[in-house]
Parts: C-alpha cells; sequence; structure tokens
C-alpha cells in the first residue's frame, strides 16, 4: 500500500494530503474563536441585554439549529434515556443553564478578559473535581500544576491585590464558580454509556436545559429587566444559538474524530488569547500588569500539567 504522504504521490495528491492534515486544526480554531467571540459579545450588550433573557434565547435558537441533527439519535436512544434521566438532569442543569448563565451575569460587573483568561484553568479544575467527586488521586506534577495555576487566579480575582488590600470580585467569583460548573459537567459526562454519548446527549442536554432556564428568564423578565426585541438582541441571539452553540459543536466534534480528544483538547488555550484580542478590538479593554503575571503563572500550571512522565528505561535484553 503506498503511504499518503510518500515521495511517490503526485503534486496534487500530495497537496491534498497537506490540506486534510490540517483541516482538523481549522476546524478546532473555528470551535475557540466561535465561543471566545461568544463571551466578548455577551460583554458587549450586557447594559441592554439581560443575562438569563441572553442565555435563554441562545439556547432556544440552538434547539432549532440542532433539531435536524439531534433527533434521529435522540429517538434511538429514548429507552437508554430513561434509565440514565437522573444523570442526565444534572448534565442539563450544569452544562447548559447553570454554565453559560454563570458566565453572562459575571460579565456584567467584570472584564471580559478577566473571564476568558480564567477559562484556561479548565482543565486543572477538572483535575480538582476529579479528585473531589471520583477520588482520583492526582499526581504530585498535577498537584504542584494546580497550586500554580491557582496562585494565576486569585491575582486576577484580587485585582493584584493578593497581599495587601486583599479583596475578591463577586464577579470574578461566580466566573470561576462557572469554569467549576462546567469542570463538573466534564467529570460527570464520562459516566454515561457510550451510547448517549454525542448527538444524544447534546440533544437531552440543551432541550432540558432550556426548559429549565426558561422559568428564571421569566421570573427576570417580570421583576428585573425584560429582554428588548432590537437589532442587537436578535444578533447575539442568531450569533450564540448558530455559532457558538451550533456550529462550534460540530466543528470541535469534527476535529476530535480527526486529532483525538487529548491534542484537541489542547486548542481551548485559545479560548483566552481570541477573547484578549476580541475585548481590546472591541471592547476597548487594556490588560492591567496583574493580568500578565496571573497568566505567567497559570501558562506555568497547564505546561507542568502536560509535562511527559518519565518512562522506566527498558531492561536490558540477554
Amino acid at each position: 500500500m503506498t503511504n499518503p504522504a510518500s515521495p511517490t504521490q503526485s503534486p496534487p495528491e500530495r497537496k491534498t494530503s497537506r490540506l486534510t492534515a490540517w483541516l482538523p486544526v481549522v476546524l478546532a480554531v473555528i470551535a475557540t474563536m466561535s465561543w471566545a467571540g461568544n463571551i466578548t459579545l455577551a460583554k458587549l450588550v450586557n447594559a441592554t441585554i439581560p443575562p438569563m433573557g441572553l442565555s435563554f434565547w441562545r439556547w432556544a435558537v440552538a434547539c432549532i439549529v440542532l433539531l435536524p441533527f439531534v433527533y434521529k439519535p435522540m429517538r434511538e436512544q429514548w429507552p437508554l434515556l430513561k434509565q440514565h434521566i437522573g444523570l442526565v438532569l444534572v448534565l442539563a442543569l450544569l452544562g447548559v443553564a447553570g454554565y453559560n448563565s454563570l458566565v453572562y451575569i459575571a460579565l456584567e460587573n467584570t472584564l471580559s478578559t478577566n473571564v476568558v483568561i480564567l477559562q484556561s484553568t479548565s482543565p486543572l479544575m477538572i483535575l480538582l473535581v476529579q479528585f473531589l467527586l471520583l477520588g482520583q488521586t492526582t499526581t504530585l506534577k498535577q498537584t504542584l500544576a494546580i497550586g500554580i495555576s491557582a496562585i494565576g487566579v486569585l491575582l486576577i480575582i484580587t485585582k493584584g491585590q493578593l497581599v495587601s488590600d486583599f479583596s475578591i470580585g463577586q464577579s470574578e467569583l461566580i466566573a470561576l464558580f462557572a469554569i467549576l460548573v462546567w469542570a463538573t459537567y466534564c467529570v460527570l459526562v464520562q459516566r454515561l454509556p457510550q451510547a448517549l454519548k454525542g448527538l444524544p446527549i447534546l440533544g437531552y442536554t440543551v432541550y432540558i436545559g432550556t426548559a429549565m432556564i426558561f422559568p428564571v428568564y421569566v421570573a427576570e423578565s417580570l421583576f428585573i429587566q425584560t429582554m428588548p426585541i432590537s437589532f442587537n438582541s436578535v444578533a447575539i441571539s442568531l450569533y450564540t444559538g448558530v455559532f457558538a452553540s451550533g456550529i462550534a459543536f460540530f466543528c470541535w466534534n469534527s476535529a476530535v474524530m480527526r486529532m483525538g480528544a487529548a491534542q484537541t483538547g489542547q486548542f481551548m488555550h485559545l479560548i483566552p488569547v481570541f477573547g484578549i484580542i476580541f475585548s481590546m478590538l472591541l471592547l476597548g479593554e487594556r490588560m492591567a500588569g496583574y493580568h500578565y503575571v496571573g497568566i505567567t503563572f497559570i501558562v506555568l500550571g497547564l505546561l507542568i500539567a502536560n509535562l511527559p512522565s518519565k518512562k522506566q528505561p527498558p531492561t536490558p535484553t540477554r
């Protein structure tokens, strides 16, 4: 069999092979760029669009966009859903109703830059949740990584006042709690049977999570602020529902199928990069000194967590 990358290929074939190799990278970049844009645009409109209104209409649009793709898998796995309904309800509460709503609430009184930087701690937060919920022990390397990244997180949520005049911003704490909620979702979703993963659980959690948001959205509309009908509200709902919830998901899943979960997961670190760029261009935000120091600690922790483990040298053969 001829190797796809062998020199015997014609120039058009080699060009096609290179394009195919780069396709999952492009897909992963599109997904992370869409998710970063979701946070930046939510901050851009948060003065006029209430958080639960944005959360509800984002997922209401996603329900329509995803229906053609998830209906058949959901119907096929209906008997299996009934066996795991408790876990699915928890996943819908955490992954759809909880996480995004908390992020939108946090953005009311903090910088978009803070939220996207804190997003980069999610891999380490997952390690922490695995230890707390499942009793999975962390290695010394992972514990060190979590501790170092925690310093960076504290620098950001205290706005650099880690030693003197120590105070923690409420909105930054909400954003950090949102990441804890997401990490818990990522850990618990692993308990699902294989047949429910992918499109079936996406459909079930989106539809159930949207139903969970609805009464809170109604209460917000009656007692706090009504979702306005305007160009901005329609545009942001379409963007978050179509791109951040629909297209981004398919791009990410396609990348995972081609590159694997571990390699694709590294692209999550692009969310803070794109988020900071979007925040500077669209919101005029600027990073302070504590942002740079905090990022340094978080990145250092991530690098330590991803260091390859030492392998035992092979036993010499006789």
